[in-house]
């Protein structure tokens, strides 16, 4: 009898502790997530910002799925050729084109089959589906690989901004290979009211992005180039501090070129700068002669230029006579014999 109590103390304690814990686990739901585990989550989507609400997986993309309590039935996972990601025990899942918290949605509704209360984490950890790429008229011409969504204005000062031969217009080509998600969904903002739509082209004013206009200042989206034209160029020869092209941004007066291109040298005749401009139409080139003097002093009005104009600046006969004058002398006194005077 002795031994017997014992062993009926041992079914008691059993019966009381373990049995109604057993019974918990198999017919309980599981706890809600620890704290650590909500914070970690919180902290990785507060690390997105607006990315949760407007970022949409694409193609490519890796992600991190984490099944609190389960950690064999999540992992690091690509998005496939064909929008989806695999799980073990489950059929593949279509991912692209949902955002994170629509994906661990549905990951959540499968498992629940197997599953009492499920509770996933999805979290975009590479960003490879949204290729865009910057060419013409900037520093630092290339493709770009973006991990978020970015503006306009964002992305070219990525690209080293505008160069200084830039054009005035900005052309957004979109192109519909990539852009499978529908954007009435993807966040409400997209590129549909540009100043000039022609299918699947977007035109904005590099003046108006670079002063910070939000009609300008668009998201780009995935599969989009942005090219900056070189504008049209007039050329200035002769004496001129700095010869050479000089853009031709909205309108160029002849007064406006020279002081772009630094200023008239010393020996520059003001009075005799020729405009050489050619015609598209007949083939000709036609010379002007303009005295900038006058211009200066408003006695004259100044000329609009246009795209492939030569100001030629002659220089003065005067002027170059003082300046050879300078230049010969002290060489020429330099070998004169040397006689000391008593």
């Amino acid at each position: 009898m002795r031994k017997i109590q014992p062993i009926l103390k041992i079914q008691t304690i059993i019966q009381t502790l373990i049995i109604p814990i057993l019974i918990a686990v198999f017919l309980i739901p599981l706890p809600q997530a620890d704290a650590r585990f909500q914070e970690q989550a919180s902290v990785l989507r507060a690390a997105s910002g607006d990315r949760e609400q407007r970022y949409r997986i694409g193609v490519g993309d890796v992600l991190i799925i984490r099944v609190f309590g389960h950690p064999d039935l999540g992992g690091e996972v690509p998005v496939n050729s064909l929008g989806n990601i695999r799980l073990p025990f489950f059929d593949e899942i279509p991912a692209a084109c949902r955002t994170e918290s629509d994906l661990a949605a549905s990951i959540a509704e499968r498992m629940r089959k197997y599953l009492r209360d499920p509770q996933v984490d999805v979290i975009v950890k590479e960003y490879r589906s949204q290729p865009v790429a910057v060419m013409g008229a900037v520093a630092q011409p290339g493709r770009f690989l973006l991990q978020r969504r970015v503006r306009l204005l964002e992305l070219l000062a990525n690209a080293g901004g505008p160069a200084p031969n830039a054009g005035s217009t900005i052309f957004v080509i979109h192109s519909n290979d990539l852009q499978t998600c529908d954007t009435a969904t993807n966040g409400g903002d997209g590129n549909e009211e540009g100043n000039a739509v022609q299918a699947g082209l977007t035109t904005y004013k590099l003046k108006e992005l670079m002063t910070g206009s939000p009609e300008a200042n668009r998201f780009v989206e995935p599969g989009d180039i942005v090219s900056i034209p070189e504008a049209d160029q007039v050329f200035l020869t002769g004496n001129i501090l700095r010869p050479g092209p000089v853009p031709l941004k909205g309108q160029l007066t002849l007064l406006d070129a020279i002081a772009m291109a630094g200023g008239f040298q010393a020996e520059a005749s003001k009075k005799n700068v020729r405009l050489i401009r050619h015609d598209g139409v007949t083939g000709t080139r036609k010379e002007s002669v303009y005295n900038v003097e006058d211009i200066e002093k408003r006695r004259a009005d100044d000329v609009l230029l246009q795209p492939n104009d030569i100001v030629a600046v002659s220089s003065s006969a005067v002027k170059n006579l003082r300046k050879s004058l300078l230049q010969i002398v002290p060489a020429t006194v330099s070998t004169l014999p040397l006689v000391i005077l008593p």
